[in-house]
């Protein structure tokens, strides 16, 4: 996964996820790099790369959420 695909994601995850004191700031920084990414995509709406995001989010989210495969050492 490329950095900036990785730090939008990352971007949406806290905008859906923070505190609501904390969702005007986080929803400011998902804005800002959807917009940094719609600049270097020519071509496409915001709705068309949100849709593109929808799949890649869920796999994120089950990454971030998946236990690890070896358990602790004793």
């Amino acid at each position: 996964m490329s950095p900036d695909l990785e730090r939008l994601l990352e971007a949406l995850y806290e905008k859906l996820t923070c505190p609501p004191e904390e969702k005007p700031r986080r929803a400011a920084s998902f804005e800002r790099l959807l917009q940094d990414a719609l600049t270097r995509c020519p071509g496409s709406t915001r709705n068309e790369l949100l849709d593109a995001l929808r799949d890649r989010y869920r796999e994120f989210c089950r990454a971030k959420h998946k236990p690890p495969t070896m358990p602790p050492q004793a």
